[in-house]
């Protein structure tokens, strides 16, 4: 009997020594947390892609689970079962992760300015186009050519509008050399995104010199096999029509699906400012195993745009437009070995076909304004009214200038330009207690049909990132790319940063947070700069990158048991071989700078209750130019649409069943370049939006959405008139 109790025993602690505990690590929301630290007997593992975590040879234990931007917890392990974590947000006000090192954690970690805009923020501002909600952000300046469909641009403290690279689940949209039609990206189907500001070619390669725009699609839980959606539509002011539809679920708990597709359609304000955009997205995921995932993103849009001109001039071009198709392809294959230890395989493909048509007649339209010349310093000229140019007035008010032009149109100007983009990569990430290391290898390969000249080049480039915490209070972390291209040669960028926790719990204080960093970053010429062939141009294959430094200063506090949060960041940027065209080629010959100061604030009034509000006072200078006696891009000159002083400001009350926004942008004056009237000056604006929705039943949602509530007449960009005041009404039917 002895010998069998102690054979029994034996077995059972046998048993015990090779039990595994296995669970998954949730948000709130309920979508997985990759790496959060679970501490059981010793044994610390990560959690994967899907957030899900083994501890090998424990039956049982009180666990420890972590993750920055999160509450930690404690929670009873066993083998028996299972486990299912939900991890709360830390904090009153919303604590960001970012995966501004190509890992998720927080700003204040990797020592980085960043900001996310999540699928709520997008929902409840109603934003057809993803750029509206860029102007909310710090440092961002947006600038649209005029109505809807029309060229729209970001500068990134005070960068060039190439400076900026988006991505789409990893792959960039910008066409190479950093050209970006922002117009056309909608909403529709993202679940965020992040925004980074400062230099971010270390990591993401030759175009993300000023900073990052990451956009990430929506993606359904294998968990669901019942399909959810919604399908959306609107009306409104100049016959817009806008449609949206989605479904999402899952399938044998294996397979999740996200499916959306969308039309944004507009008759204009305008002759010839018609607008139709037609998106569709798809996103799909397979689990191999619970820590191998296979991910296939397909979005493409195809959009068309009349483009009249300078509308506020007077210029009425009643033919051309532009036609848009953009493809791009996401393969990702995420792979965890072992608990610390994750690995990612990547393939992308982006093709913009670009085509503008004008075969509209030969022709002349005579043109008149009255200006104002002011001495300065600096000297500046204001556009005043538009006059009669058969019948122009023969005494002109003192102080103002009589201009009279010429606008030609018509001729052979149809053009047709096709880029392409193909990257395959590989991402290790090695995590351990207190860091992580990152490391990698980006191929890119390069091409382009522009008006018949065929151009090609291909990138390397290999990156490494380590961030390191010491305790609770210092952060660093850093990272370099060596890139080499067939085009330009080898390159090298690099950024570094640390945060440190300077105060804690003090009085109405929660926490003040220093941060200082410092960048290179680099934007390749394009692929029209490099290889041009035209009887009035070529390109020049001998082009340098432009560069970028930066360094900044920060700091970050939390008060009143953090329901306020606020930022207030001193940077510098130097521009240097920045390329112009020079005679009948480009050439890396112009330099600048942008010094500034860039503030923000969260507030958490109450539950249902946020107000976010920016500030960012930006002194530009150009400090070389092809035309150093230029009025408007001279040396000494500002640089043109950064303006001097721009901010933002909303409130969002969003109670369970109904939601208001009201908020706007506020953009003081600046320098720009009309090319007609040779003004000079831009005045200020304010653009001011509502929206708001109300469930009144289970499934169906009434909104509204007022654009330009004011009213108010401004020119984002000289010349090109933005719309009169918009309101646009419809229903949303969910499941």
């Amino acid at each position: 009997m002895r010998t069998i109790c102690l054979l029994s025993l034996s077995l059972g602690l046998c048993a015990g020594e090779n039990s595994n505990i296995h669970g998954t690590v949730f948000d709130p929301s309920g979508r997985p947390v990759e790496a959060a630290r679970v501490t059981c007997q010793n044994q610390s593992v990560y959690s994967n892609v899907e957030g899900r975590f083994s501890v090998n040879g424990v039956d049982q234990c009180a666990a420890r689970v972590e993750k920055t931007g999160f509450e930690s917890q404690t929670a009873d392990l066993t083998a028996l079962s299972d486990a299912k974590i939900t991890l709360e947000i830390a904090g009153r006000v919303e604590t960001v992760v970012v995966s501004a090192n190509r890992t998720e954690t927080t700003p204040e970690q990797a020592a980085v300015a960043a900001n996310v805009i999540t699928e709520q923020q997008l929902a409840a501002r109603q934003f057809p186009m993803i750029f509206d909600m860029l102007r909310e952000i710090p440092g961002l300046q947006i600038d649209q050519y005029g109505p809807p469909g029309a060229l729209a641009e970001v500068f990134t403290r005070g960068a060039d509008y190439t400076g900026t690279l988006v991505l789409l689940d990893g792959v960039p949209l910008n066409d190479p050399g950093g050209e970006l039609h922002l117009e056309n990206i909608t909403s529709e189907g993202l679940d965020r995104v992040e925004v980074v500001r400062g230099p971010e070619s270390a990591l993401f390669g030759a175009e993300a010199a000023g900073g990052v725009i990451q956009l990430f699609t929506k993606h359904g839980d294998p968990e669901n096999a019942v399909p959810h959606g919604s399908f959306s539509y609107e009306r409104g002011s100049f016959q817009t029509d806008r449609w949206m539809a989605n479904l999402n679920g899952g399938l044998a708990s294996r397979l999740d699906y996200a499916l959306s597709a969308s039309e944004f359609h507009t008759a204009g304000e305008w002759p010839n400012t018609f607008n139709r955009n037609n998106t569709g997205t798809a996103n799909l995921g397979y689990k191999i195993s619970d820590s191998t995932q296979l991910r296939a993103i397909f979005r493409v849009y195809d959009a068309i745009a009349g483009t009249p001109g300078q509308i506020a001039y007077g210029i009425d071009e009643l033919v051309p437009d532009e036609h848009e198709r953009d493809d791009t392809v996401s393969l990702r294959l995420d792979d965890s070995r072992g608990s610390n230890y994750r690995q990612q395989f990547t393939f992308g493909f982006h093709r913009l076909t670009d085509r503008y048509n004008d075969n509209e007649p030969d022709g002349a339209q005579p043109l008149a304004a009255l200006v104002e010349n002011v001495a300065g310093p600096p000297p500046a000229v204001y556009f005043v009214t538009l006059v009669d140019p058969y019948n122009p007035p023969a005494v002109i008010p003192p102080g103002l200038t009589l201009v009279q032009t010429t606008n030609f149109f018509g001729g052979d100007n149809d053009s047709l330009n096709l880029t392409e983009r193909k990257i395959a990569g590989y991402q290790g990430t090695l995590s351990y207690h207190g860091g992580a290391l990152v490391f990698g290898y980006d191929y890119q390969d390069q091409s382009g049909n522009l008006s018949g000249v065929a151009a090609s080049r291909s990138n390397n480039g290999f990156f490494a990132n380590l961030q390191q915490n010491f305790g609770r209070r210092i952060f660093l972390s850093g990272g370099a790319r060596v890139e080499h291209s067939s085009a330009f040669g080898t390159i090298g960028s690099g950024r570094g940063g640390a945060s440190f926790l300077l105060l804690g719990e003090h009085g109405p204080l929660s926490s003040t947070l220093f941060r200082a960093s410092a960048g290179r970053g680099v934007t390749e010429p394009s692929l029209l700069e490099n290889y041009a062939q035209s009887p009035f141009y070529f390109g020049n294959p001998a082009l340098r990158p432009e560069t970028t430094t930066t360094y900044e200063a920060a700091l970050v506090s939390e008060w009143w048991g953090r329901r306020v949060k606020t930022e207030v960041a001193a940077f510098r940027n130097s521009f240097r071989d920045l390329i112009a065209f020079v005679g009948d080629t480009w050439e890396n010959i112009e330099a600048s700078w942008a010094r500034g100061v860039e503030t923000s604030v969260q507030a958490r009034v109450s539950k249902n209750i946020l107000i976010n509000g920016s500030y960012m006072f930006l002194p530009t200078r150009i400090t070389a130019s092809t035309s150093p006696e230029s009025s408007d891009t001279g040396i000494g000159e500002p640089l043109v649409r950064r303006p001097r002083n721009s901010g933002s400001l909303s409130i969002a009350v969003t109670p369970k069943r109904w939601s208001l926004v009201i908020g706007g942008s506020f953009v003081g004056e600046r320098q720009d370049a009309d090319f007609t009237f040779g003004v000079t000056r831009n005045p200020g604006y304010q653009n001011i939006y509502a929206s708001a929705s109300y469930d009144i039943a289970k499934h169906f949602t009434p909104i509204v959405r007022v654009e330009n509530l004011l009213n108010e007449r401004y020119e984002e960009v000289l010349g090109y008139q933005a719309l009169s005041r918009g309101i646009l009404g419809g229903v949303r039917i969910h499941w």
